[in-house]
């Protein structure tokens, strides 16, 4: 089976999305498949022959819409049909509403693989006029019966889930007395600020790994009074593995619904304790590793990272066996039998 994946967004970075992306084209590779991804951005030393570019402006890490990248999804229209062509006409999967469009400008048949809901992800950007309208425009606009990266997503949208591959990097040693850990970016959807003020409440250390700009998580820590507040750089896999390894339990919350945090099958891969909002579980059923609690409740979630710890022993297990990278291509070949299987965007 030949593949390739549209993503409009840079690569590789730190953020779930990129990760899980790669992790799909490196497990198509590994079963023996030709699989090809098309992301922004000029090409890098060391790129591998699958990797495909769109050279433009640098888009930033930074997830939303943004005038720089409506230059770049232009750019990843022809650059679609040259890759295409070129490829001799691989089945397309475009991942997300952004690819799923460019695909449909291209005029190029694709499978549309759907991360999140764009009417409960848009108007945590800020003030865009009609932004929860706008975002189901755009969920409707990306193609019918999706495949769809949670079990939660596949039912709103009316799709199919595809368990995603994740390998577990391995349980770190207990660290009972390390301090809280959210890693992620600071953007809107993710509901970090519910984080901040249960560490506040429960009177516990909070260490964040990130590569966003750390003043808003600085201000809001303030606001709530958490003053044991440490801040590291994220930028690859070194650093997330240092992170994990000095955490007690990770905090796993979630303000838009839909999409599956992959920082959730990162901490439970490595054996960590997970205190997790129902939201962030997106509809699957979690193995005894994390506590949930309920959405948007920093008392509640204070209250879990202030009682007895689950054991995270049972995640790594848990993980190997939900999104087993070795049975991913035959998940995918499920819902893209052809080059026009059910669900595809149509080329018209």
């Amino acid at each position: 089976m030949r593949t390739l994946h549209l993503a409009c967004m840079p690569f590789p970075t730190p953020q779930g999305t990129q990760a899980v992306v790669g992790a799909m084209v490196r497990a198509l590779r590994a079963a023996g498949h030709d699989a090809h991804l098309l992301v922004y951005g000029p090409g890098r030393p060391g790129d591998p022959e699958w990797l495909h570019r769109a050279a433009g402006p640098p888009a930033g890490e930074r997830s939303g819409p943004s005038w720089t990248k409506v230059v770049l999804d232009a750019r990843m229209i022809a650059r679609l049909r040259d890759r295409w062509r070129r490829l001799r006409r691989p089945a397309v999967v475009a991942h997300n509403v952004e690819a799923a469009l460019v695909a449909r400008a291209a005029r190029v048949p694709a499978l549309y693989f759907a991360h999140t809901r764009m009417d409960a992800e848009l108007p945590t950007y800020g003030a865009l006029p009609f932004a929860r309208p706008l975002g189901r425009l755009l969920d409707r606009l990306a193609g019918a019966a999706p495949a769809a990266i949670s079990p939660a997503l596949a039912r709103h949208l009316g799709g199919t889930y595809v368990a995603p591959p994740w390998e577990p990097a391995g349980p770190e040693p207990a660290a009972p007395e390390g301090p809280v850990l959210y890693a992620g970016n600071l953007d809107g959807y993710q509901g970090w600020e519910v984080v901040v003020d249960a560490c506040a409440r429960a009177r516990r250390a909070l260490l964040v790994a990130t590569a966003s700009d750390p003043a808003p998580l600085r201000a809001e820590a303030a606001r709530v009074g958490l003053g044991d507040l440490r801040v590291m750089a994220l930028r690859g896999e070194t650093d997330r593995a240092r992170a994990h390894a000095e955490a007690a339990v990770v905090a796993v919350p979630r303000r838009a619904p839909g999409g599956l945090p992959i920082k959730l099958l990162d901490a439970l891969g490595r054996g960590r304790p997970v205190v997790a909002m129902e939201r962030a579980l997106a509809g699957l059923s979690p193995p005894p590793a994390v506590r949930v609690v309920p959405d948007d409740d920093a008392s509640a979630f204070a209250a879990a990272l202030r009682g007895g710890l689950p054991d995270g022993s049972s995640g790594p297990e848990w993980v190997a066996r939900s999104f087993d990278p070795a049975s991913f291509a035959e998940r995918l070949h499920r819902v893209l039998p052809g080059r026009r299987s059910a669900g595809a965007v149509s080329a018209s």
